[in-house]
């Protein structure tokens, strides 16, 4: 039997998935700017009375502009998970505008309905 040629082996064996530890800790303002996003919407929806209505932004904007710098950061220190700092961001976006974003997610869901019977029924 012949052996295969050295330079065609891995250089080491795969190690496996990394443990949750080390992969939060290369990941952890991109976790933190999530977490500081989620946590703006869910406050954001909570406090806000009418849901149609625009946010008072004196609540919304400090949690945007947080999850923004956490954001900025996670992509200097070249994080590698990249859709943790957006989605984080894109909350915190979301809830500024939570009433604008409520009514068009009703009337898109509206839409798309009225699309469906449509296509039923022609």
């Amino acid at each position: 039997m012949t052996t295969p040629d050295p330079s065609l082996r891995p250089a080491a064996a795969a190690a496996g998935p990394e443990p949750a530890a080390q992969w939060v800790a290369k990941n952890a303002t991109g976790l933190a700017a999530l977490v500081v996003g989620a946590v703006g919407f869910v406050v954001t929806f909570m406090v806000q009375d009418p849901l149609w209505s625009m946010p008072d932004h004196r609540l919304t904007v400090p949690f945007f502009g947080l999850a923004l710098v956490l954001a900025v950061v996670s992509v200097a220190r070249r994080e590698r998970t990249l859709v943790l700092p957006v989605a984080g961001v894109a909350l915190a976006a979301l809830a500024m505008v939570l009433g604008w974003f409520l009514v068009m997610a009703m009337i898109v869901a509206v839409a798309a309905i009225v699309i469906l019977i449509m296509s039923m029924v022609m």
